[in-house]
């Protein structure tokens, strides 16, 4: 059953998750953004660094990394790969009763934890979400807001706005989760360990619980976006499995919900009938792939093929 009804319960400790795979600077960067949250007024921050690199490195990393008094910083060893199974390591040695997400290339701006914190307990929510917005490392001569948008997710509506109907663009890095919401049940799905969808999944469980998930406008974190990153072909790659994602997710539910998938699949073909024609009316007058355009044709394949999966963006497909 969801809990944290009762807004005037003051919010004690919290446990932030930071999954972490071969990305030493990185890491570097957003636990220091972590260590230095302020206006915490006495709350202990555990920061958990879950290290999915089989060989391991995160040691490496935090073992000079300063932490302000009422911060811990812990490192657990995850060599199973996959991103469904590195977030549940985070979630089996947690100890807050808040549960905090950060992703390894992202940071939290230093009022991100109070500021998210105060809007859970004013709202009463089980889970509360707020905006993720890209820097990029260098801004490409064309397309850049193309780019910016691809690695942003903000939903644009005012705090306190709930948002359980809206689960498939809810960013999960960023989000916090009170631990009796989630209890010993829901986790994160380790058959989504290569492909990603696991935070929606998870995301859409909460919901059926009839957790109260809300919206928190203000805060946003940042992620960084690596050159390695600033491709067109990768980014279209990844909008073509984020298509598949919205079928395969409710696929993995029980019952399967197989009208979101029809629902899913009728708005595929649309997408490519409609996109597909002109990306391609676009490519050949100026002899590039309209970026735009290409971006939903791709999502409809994706709807439309999402039972092979692929490609795979973590474990061995992790890049940048």
């Amino acid at each position: 059953m969801p809990a944290g009804r009762d807004g005037s319960q003051r919010i004690g400790s919290v446990s932030v998750i930071v999954p972490t795979l071969r990305r030493p600077e990185s890491l570097s960067r957003a636990i220091m953004s972590l260590a230095a949250q302020t206006e915490l007024d006495g709350r202990h921050l555990e920061i958990l660094v879950v290290d999915n690199a089989p060989e391991g490195g995160a040691d490496a990393v935090c073992a000079g990394l300063p932490m302000p008094d009422g911060t811990t910083l812990k490192v657990i060893p995850e060599p199973r790969m996959g991103v469904a199974t590195a977030r549940n390591a985070g979630l089996a040695a947690a100890t807050g009763g808040i549960i905090g997400f950060l992703d390894d290339d992202c940071t939290a701006p230093p009022d991100w934890l109070a500021t998210r914190l105060a809007c859970l307990e004013e709202t009463g929510a089980d889970a509360l979400f707020g905006p993720r917005h890209a820097l990029l490392e260098r801004r490409p001569e064309t397309d850049a807001a193309w780019f910016e948008d691809a690695f942003t997710q903000d939903l644009k509506v005012a705090s306190g706005t709930p948002v359980a109907d809206r689960c498939d663009y809810l960013p999960l890095t960023g989000s916090l989760v009170r631990r009796v919401a989630l209890g010993d049940r829901l986790r994160f799905d380790p058959r989504l360990d290569r492909t990603g969808g696991e935070d929606i999944l998870l995301f859409k469980a909460l919901r059926e619980a009839g957790a109260r998930m809300i919206w928190c406008d203000a805060a946003p974190v940042v992620e960084h976006v690596p050159e390695a990153r600033l491709d067109p072909a990768y980014v279209l790659k990844r909008r073509y499995v984020s298509g598949q994602i919205r079928c395969l997710v409710p696929s993995l539910l029980d019952p399967p919900g197989r009208r979101e998938i029809a629902a899913q699949m009728v708005k595929g073909a649309a997408q490519v009938a409609l996109a597909g024609p002109l990306a391609l009316a676009g490519r050949m007058a100026r002899g590039r792939w309209p970026a735009r355009l290409t971006t939903v044709a791709l999502s409809g394949l994706g709807k439309l093929t999402w039972w092979r999966t692929g490609p795979h963006f973590y474990g061995d497909g992790h890049v940048g």
